[in-house]
């Protein structure tokens, strides 16, 4: 059985995000996909369907399915607001600058 060699250099994925187009849409996809995750995991800490959820959030099951998808990418503030809180969590919003801001004179 051959010995596998630890790889030297960059990895593929790190060689992807150098280019500044692929890291813009790798992060955007990210940010989608950690929303979705995070609106299901804190549904599950509550202990709650998403029938529940959405009764208490004033929207249909559907609706709740739809934000909790890695692939949806609509989301209102207001609809997050009422969906975390029929969790029982608090939305919390986080703006950062970029790696490429520059400060006005």
């Amino acid at each position: 059985m051959k010995k596998k060699t630890a790889r030297k250099g960059k990895g593929w994925i790190e060689r992807k995000l150098a280019n500044p187009k692929f890291r813009v849409g790798f992060e955007e996809e990210s940010q989608k996909l950690a929303i979705g995750e995070l609106l299901t995991r804190l549904r599950r800490e509550a202990g709650l369907t998403q029938a529940q959820v959405a009764q208490r959030a004033g929207t249909t099951a559907s609706a709740i399915s739809r934000y909790e998808n890695a692939e949806y990418d609509r989301y209102e503030l207001r609809t997050l607001q009422r969906i975390v809180r029929a969790c029982g969590g608090r939305l919390a919003i986080s703006l950062e600058p970029g790696p490429d801001t520059h400060r006005a004179a």
